[in-house]
């Protein structure tokens, strides 16, 4: 399940001014985890509507209102780098909130590829294995894959794996943020102000938006549009504004920003209908549409606030265990599907193309082994990175396993 840590507990709807007391830290746990398996859900069902194209005339199973529903639901890869930046940069915003150095920027990146890591990897190697039987193959992509360079290459960035394009987004954030700590925990030294500590926390949430809205805006006026220049449009500096609002959220949390519950009900129905009128509205195959993707985030992080400005208790149903435990296994569920499916395709399983619903039938014979298979690897190789982890202490160092032994000796020696 997806936690987020470390955020302050004043319970004021405003952010204290800046001869406020230092506020004591808490570690709330935010009910987000159900979240990112739904939209793996949605993702694995958005995949088997397109795999019922007609290989002819590659008419959708849908048209009209129904087909602009299912395009819609790429709202939720914005959704997952939203998530992404709210958990990893709240506890660094919460750290300068409260005057001290967050842990070593190695250490956020250590923590979170540890989780990440055994699953793609193996994911990323056994596909290619198969996929290249004859020595050397195709090492291009492999090294690509590997080093998450692939979202750079219009040829690569879906081979191997379709949706590992996000996890190299993902990880060029990452190591941003990891770049970002020390620089961050160098100023917030400086500065006797909590209010400046915050605006420092705040730099980098805006820079991120600020590059991305640069960016799109040099791609979109630069020439003639082709929605296939994949490396254009799914590269990092096109989701900036997605990482940059969950990492502003995690400031307002950090800064102690909670709100009553009749104006985070009127944020949750606002960003919820936001997200459905821009679905609704969204001009595909065009270029203004690649605008809609930091305009999700935004939305996105508007109905976030509802939940997460507030210190709780959240719903019961948001902790009801079948939604947890998708929940839990929606990473394994994303990065799995398409392999799953491209195995099913290739035996005959999965039903041929065919228009209306029928493309349900194979959502649900792939998400059903997906699901199995991403709960075998929380079982397995999840675990073992967050294994390898423990080896290493709070600061990114080698544990020191024989330090009592030490400090035994030298109280003997007194």
């Amino acid at each position: 399940m997806t936690t987020t840590t470390l955020a302050p507990d004043p319970t004021t709807s405003q952010a204290p001014d800046d001869a406020a007391p230092a506020v004591p830290a808490r570690r709330p746990q935010f009910p987000l985890g159900w979240l990112r398996g739904v939209a793996a859900l949605a993702v694995v069902t958005f995949h088997a509507y397109q795999h019922n194209r007609d290989p002819q005339t590659w008419a959708w199973p849908w048209d009209g209102l129904a087909h602009q529903l299912m395009l819609g639901t790429d709202l939720f890869v914005d959704m997952f780098f939203v998530l992404s930046g709210l958990v990893l940069w709240l506890p660094i915003a919460a750290a300068c909130a409260e005057g001290d150095a967050s842990r070593p920027g190695r250490v956020l990146l250590m923590r979170r590829m540890a989780r990440l890591l055994p699953l793609y990897y193996a994911i990323v190697l056994s596909v290619w294995v198969l996929t290249n039987p004859s020595l050397p193959g195709n090492w291009q992509d492999l090294a690509m894959h590997l080093t998450f360079t692939h979202v750079y290459s219009d040829q690569y960035i879906f081979w191997t794996d379709g949706p590992a394009w996000s996890l190299a987004v993902e990880f060029h954030f990452y190591l941003l943020m990891a770049l970002a700590v020390p620089v961050v925990n160098a100023v917030v030294h400086r500065q006797s102000s909590r209010r400046a500590r915050l605006w420092t926390a705040a730099s980098l949430p805006v820079l991120c938006a600020a590059i991305t809205v640069g960016y799109l805006t040099w791609a979109t006026l630069s020439g003639p549009y082709d929605p296939t220049d994949w490396s254009r449009w799914f590269s990092p500096l096109s989701r900036g504004v997605d990482f940059g609002a969950g990492m502003a959220l995690g400031v307002l949390v950090a800064a102690g920003v909670r709100l009553r519950g009749a104006v985070r009900a009127g944020l949750g129905i606002t960003g919820l209908t936001a997200l459905a009128a821009l679905v609704v509205l969204r001009p595909m195959e065009t270029v203004a549409s690649e605008w809609w993707h930091p305009l999700y985030a935004v939305a996105v992080a508007v109905a976030l606030a509802g939940i997460v400005l507030h210190d709780g208790p959240w719903s019961s149903a948001w902790s009801w265990k079948p939604l947890v435990w998708v929940g839990s296994l929606g990473y394994g569920i994303y990065l799995i599907h398409e392999p799953v499916m491209r195995l099913l395709g290739t035996l005959g399983v999965l039903p041929g193309p065919r228009p209306g619903a029928f493309f349900l039938v194979t959502a649900v014979l792939v998400a059903v082994p997906a699901a199995a298979l991403a709960w075998v690897s929380s079982r397995t190789l999840e675990p073992a990175g967050l294994r390898l982890l423990a080896m290493t202490d709070r600061h990114g160092q080698p544990r020191d396993y024989y330090q009592h032994l030490a400090e035994e000796d030298r109280l003997e020696k007194v």
